[in-house]
C-alpha cells in the first residue's frame, strides 16, 4: 500500500545521513516518501490525480498542479518495501490478466481491484516505448471508471514527427485543462524544463564519472537515477538530489587517488534486475568486487539541450534523448551501436542481461546484443527472471548464475 510506502522511505530517510553518498541516499528517500505522501492524501484534499505510464512528460503535470501517480513505478516500490506481491499478482489474475503479462501491469491491476491504491480522476497512456503501456489506459479506465487520454509516439525524430508529437502534447494539455478545471502555468512549465536540462547534463556528468577505475558508483544506483527522472524530472528537489550526488561521487573519486583498486570486474547492466532479488544481487557483487559501471538503457542520455523558451518542443525533444527510447519502434543499429560503444567507453569486463520475461521489447534485445558484444569480446551472462514476481527465479537461483559468470570472468 501507499502508506507502507511511505512508512519504508521515512525510516529509511532517518537512518541515512551516513557513508560516502549519505547525504544524496537521505535525499532520494525523501522525496520518494513525500511523492507517495502527497498520493495517499490527495483524495481527503480534493486533489486531481493522473495515473500516467512510463515516460510520460510529468513536467506539464507539476506545472498544471496535478498529482501524479507512476503506474509503473508504483508497483515496483509497492514490491519493494513490502517485500512481497503474492496476493496482488493472485487478485490480478482474478480480474483476468494472465501471467505472461508483465508483471508490474498485474500488480498495480490488483492493487485497483483491492483498493489498495486510489482510483485516479484521469489515465495518460502512450506507447512509449512498451505494447504493455499501451494497452494500460483501457485496463484503468474500465477498473475505475475514470477519464483518459492516449498519446501517440511516434517511432523516428524527423521534423514532421517531432511536430506530431507536439500537438499530442497540446492536445493532452488541453484535455487536462477542461477535465481538470486546473490551467498549465508556463512560468511553472518553463521553470520546469529549465531543471530537466539540468537534470539530463547531471546525469551525462554521472555517467562520466562511472568510467573512472575504481568506479566511484555505488552498486545498483542506477536504478535511483531512473526512478528520479521517471518520477521527479523538471522537480527542484531532483536538481538538488543529482547536483549532491555528483558531489559525493567526486569527493570518493578524489580520496580513492592513491589507494589499491578494490574493482575485479566492470559490469554493464542491461535492463532491470528483479526488485526483490537486489539486495541479494548487491550482496554477490561487492563479495565477488563486481562493480556497476555502465548502463546503456536506462542512464546514458543522447545529446542536445532543451530550451525553456520553447517548452513542449523541448519535452518532445526530451523523450527522444531518453536512452531506453532506443527501444522504440522497429530494431535497428541504434540498439547495438549503443550497447557496444557503452561497453567500450566504460572498458566493461562482462555484461548482465535481466530478461524480464513480460518484456518483449527486451527479450527481442537478447541475441542481437549478445552476438554484438562477441565480437568486441564481452561475455554477457543471461538471467531469465521477472521483474516482480520472484517464484519466476528466485534470488538464490540468480546469485547461483552470478556466482558462476564470476568465475567465468576471473578466469578470463
Amino acid at each position: 500500500s501507499l502508506a507502507t510506502i511511505v512508512r519504508a522511505c521515512k525510516f529509511i530517510g532517518r537512518m541515512s545521513g551516513q557513508g560516502p553518498t549519505g547525504e544524496s541516499h537521505k535525499l532520494y528517500y525523501q522525496m520518494l516518501a513525500d511523492y507517495y505522501s502527497r498520493l495517499l492524501k490527495a483524495k481527503d484534499e480534493g486533489s486531481y490525480v493522473a495515473a500516467h505510464t512510463l515516460f510520460f512528460p510529468v513536467e506539464a503535470l507539476y506545472a498544471m498542479d496535478i498529482v501524479p501517480m507512476h503506474t509503473e513505478l508504483t508497483s515496483w516500490m509497492t514490491a519493494l518495501f513490502s517485500g512481497s506481491c503474492s496476493d496482488l499478482l493472485s487478485a490480478s489474475s482474478q480480474v483476468g490478466l494472465a501471467p505472461e503479462i508483465c508483471s508490474p501491469y498485474r500488480v498495480l491491476a490488483g492493487a485497483l481491484a483491492s483498493g489498495s491504491l486510489p482510483h485516479p480522476n484521469v489515465v495518460l497512456w502512450s506507447n512509449l516505448i512498451c505494447d504493455n503501456a499501451s494497452k494500460c489506459g483501457d485496463l484503468i479506465m474500465d477498473m475505475t471508471q475514470c477519464q483518459g487520454f492516449f498519446m501517440d509516439g511516434p517511432f523516428r525524430q524527423t521534423e514532421q514527427e517531432n511536430e506530431y508529437l507536439k500537438k499530442e502534447l497540446e492536445e493532452m494539455i488541453a484535455y487536462l485543462e477542461e477535465q481538470s478545471g486546473h490551467k498549465v502555468d508556463r512560468g511553472k512549465l518553463r521553470e520546469s524544463i529549465e531543471h530537466t536540462d539540468r537534470q539530463i547534463q547531471l546525469f551525462r556528468e554521472i555517467d562520466e564519472l562511472r568510467r573512472i577505475s575504481p568506479s566511484p558508483f555505488p552498486p545498483q544506483d542506477f536504478l535511483k537515477l531512473f526512478t528520479v527522472d521517471c518520477l521527479f524530472a523538471g522537480r527542484p528537489e531532483a536538481t538538488q538530489y543529482l547536483e549532491t550526488f555528483r558531489k559525493e561521487l567526486l569527493q570518493i573519486v578524489e580520496e580513492n587517488k592513491g589507494k589499491p583498486n578494490p574493482e575485479r570486474f566492470r559490469i554493464m547492466d542491461i535492463h532491470m534486475p528483479p526488485v526483490l532479488a537486489l539486495g541479494a544481487i548487491e550482496k554477490m557483487s561487492l563479495e565477488h568486487g563486481a562493480v556497476s559501471v555502465a548502463d546503456p538503457f536506462f542512464c546514458t542520455w543522447g545529446e542536445g539541450r532543451l530550451d525553456p523558451d520553447q517548452p513542449l518542443e523541448s519535452i518532445v525533444k526530451k523523450i527522444y534523448l531518453n536512452p531506453v527510447m532506443e527501444m522504440h519502434g522497429p530494431l535497428d543499429e541504434r540498439v547495438i551501436k549503443k550497447a557496444v560503444d557503452c561497453a567500450q567507453k566504460h572498458k566493461v569486463d562482462g555484461a548482465i542481461h535481466y530478461a524480464h520475461v513480460g518484456c518483449r521489447q527486451g527479450a527481442a534485445l537478447i541475441k542481437v546484443i549478445k552476438d554484438a558484444l562477441a565480437e568486441i569480446d564481452v561475455p554477457v551472462l543471461v538471467i531469465d527472471c521477472d521483474i516482480i514476481d520472484i517464484t519466476v527465479a528466485p534470488q538464490e537461483e540468480i546469485c547461483q548464475h552470478l556466482e558462476q559468470f564470476f568465475e567465468l570472468l576471473e578466469e578470463r
